[in-house]
């Protein structure tokens, strides 16, 4: 008979045990499973279900700068009647909501009714305390999403972000863009088992998956966009103004690259302050032109073959049209007449009489499509909330005086972004790109601005070569805008606001164009009714537009356009005794 070895059969009687109970795991795992969970849904006994919190979409520029980000905020309430009275519990909803756990236990005990608190919370968190509240069927615990956000650029880019109160978006893209940022909760229903894990069900139709939020990209640069707000905010201070605002414009994509108002929201305001502050004059805001406009009305004679460049006019102070009405040069450097001026004179002088000259050659009917054509007299679709169309009155009764006043930029109001697209057109050969701010949202590129051809490129061409002079010439009104090594072009605007000299105030403004040929960026400064002793836009919305044109260079590393003469150098100061 074979000796039997009695440490093989320990190991074979070991195996088969294993081998049943793996068979019986398999059985209850992979055959019974539909059994159990029917038997858990009918019974009802270990079923619970649990919010899904969708995250909110973030927003960037266009540079990766995040301009708004969540940072969850929860309301976390508890009524102790309808929760379990248990070490064991408290312990729990204190490990995931991060909160202590005597406090807790010391509220029950001293037979509190409730007890709240406000925490930042991740979604994780959340969850976690969501699962507590399941498997400890405690429904005295309620979590209620506020949503707080954080903006890195703050007053900056307050104007286009907007921002939330208590959870609900309530100006700029926050508000526009909500339907995308928001995305949808979703709801899990599962089974808590005894440990107190959470295992979903996948049976169809009890879960709802979650959907977050779309991440929104602008066509904002981050760099601009708070030089843009440093330096309109000095303007309005430093000429007690009103407000201000400043657009940079790329004329060869439409896309915004800067945005930026003064006053803006600021975080801690007062409401009624804060009400004030989310007013953006870009959008909302609509204002004369002034003498910026000459620009374009010279560029529409010139396509029309109503002005010659070299053509001279000659300006006496006034232009009197039909026997009732009179036109006048504003007083400069004390004199109101320029005498005997040819277009590149009359817009680095800015001469009224020679742009009303050339819009009444033009015509009402040609003017007024003219105006059409810019977009001055709709909104621009930005996609921001509040946006206001351009004003003119079509039922003007004294029409040859109305368009005479159209021509140097006063009859007609519209937004500054408006303006700004409009003047981008110079720059782009005569095609008006329509202004574009989003540039993607989730993986959905925005569809690209829609062009418009308004005038010939070589009416264009010959306008740019003009508005040079207001800059680099010496009778230039903008001669103290210069960047040595780069050839720049620009227009000074003062438009006199409703109410006269003495009540109504003025806007000062500036287009300019960096660098006059090839041009990057358009930008545009506008200040509303500075108060400080000074109010042509050369003085007031010009230094504005310097600083902007040197940041646009540095940030778009523009390479110089011209040799930096010795005496565009800067010289040595003289010391204070001298």
């Amino acid at each position: 008979m074979p000796r039997v070895d009695r440490g093989q059969v320990a190991l074979w009687l070991a195996g088969l045990g294993f081998g049943v109970t793996a068979l019986s795991q398999a059985n209850v795992q992979l055959f019974s499973s539909a059994k159990t969970l029917e038997a858990a849904e009918q019974s009802k006994r270990y079923e619970v279900g649990r919010t899904d919190f969708a995250a909110r979409g973030n927003i960037y520029s266009a540079d990766g700068q995040l301009l708004a980000q969540n940072a969850d905020t929860f309301e976390l309430g508890i009524q102790f009647a309808k929760v379990p009275h248990s070490p064991g519990f408290f312990s729990a909803l204190a490990a995931a909501a991060g909160i202590s756990v005597s406090e807790l236990q010391s509220a029950a005990d001293a037979g509190r009714k409730s007890l709240s608190f406000r925490r930042e919370l991740s979604i994780e968190s959340a969850r976690q305390v969501e699962a507590v509240k399941a498997s400890w069927r405690a429904d005295g615990v309620s979590l209620h999403r506020t949503q707080k956000r954080d903006y890195a650029l703050g007053a900056a880019a307050a104007g286009i972000v907007g921002r939330m109160v208590e959870g609900r978006a309530v100006t700029g893209l926050e508000l526009s863009q909500n339907q995308n940022l928001a995305g949808e909760n979703g709801f899990q229903k599962g089974l808590v088992d005894r440990t107190g894990a959470f295992l979903p069900m996948r049976m169809a139709g009890e879960s709802k998956p979650r959907r977050n939020g779309e991440t929104i990209r602008l066509t904002i640069h981050s760099a601009l966009q708070e030089s843009a707000s440093q330096s309109v905010r000095a303007a309005v201070e430093r000429n007690k103004a009103d407000s201000g605002v400043a657009v940079v414009l790329d004329p060869k994509t439409g896309n915004i690259l800067a945005m930026a108002q003064w006053p803006a929201y600021e975080e801690g305001m007062k409401a009624e302050v804060a009400r004030q502050a989310d007013f953006n004059p870009a959008i909302m805001g609509t204002y004369e032109p002034g003498s910026t406009f000459k620009i374009l009305t010279l560029a529409e004679a010139i396509d029309h073959g109503k002005c010659n460049p070299g053509q001279h006019l000659y300006c006496g102070g006034t232009l009197q049209i039909n026997s009732a009405w009179r036109i006048r040069c504003d007083e400069h450097h004390g004199t109101r007449a320029h005498g005997s001026v040819d277009a590149e004179v009359a817009i680095a002088k800015s001469c009224n009489v020679s742009a009303a000259t050339w819009a009444l050659r033009i015509g009402y009917p040609e003017m007024v499509k003219f105006l059409e054509q810019l977009g001055l007299l709709e909104k621009t679709g930005l996609g921001l909330p509040g946006e206001r169309a351009g004003l003119f009155n079509r039922n003007e009764y004294a029409k040859p005086l109305q368009i005479a006043n159209v021509g140097f930029g006063q009859a007609i109001s519209c937004t500054p972004v408006a303006l700004a697209s409009a003047f981008a057109t110079l720059a782009n050969d005569g095609v008006r790109l329509s202004p574009r701010l989003i540039d993607s949202v989730g993986r959905q590129i925005q569809p690209p601005a829609t062009a418009t051809t308004i005038l010939k490129p070589e009416s264009a061409h010959t306008v740019m070569k003009l508005m040079e002079a207001v800059i680099q010439s010496d009778a230039g009104t903008g001669k103290g805008l210069r960047v040595p090594g780069y050839r720049l072009a620009g227009k000074t605007g003062t438009a006199q606001k409703i109410g006269g000299e003495k009540s109504g105030g003025h806007v000062s403004s500036f287009v300019g164009y960096v660098p006059s040929t090839n041009t990057e960026a358009v930008i545009l400064v506008m200040i509303d009714n500075p108060k400080g002793g000074q109010f042509y836009g050369s003085q007031v919305a010009g230094p504005v537009f310097l600083d902007l044109a040197k940041t646009v260079i540095r940030v778009r590393n523009i390479a110089p356009t011209e040799p930096i003469r010795a005496e565009s150098k800067p010289r040595a100061q003289p010391s204070p005794s001298r």
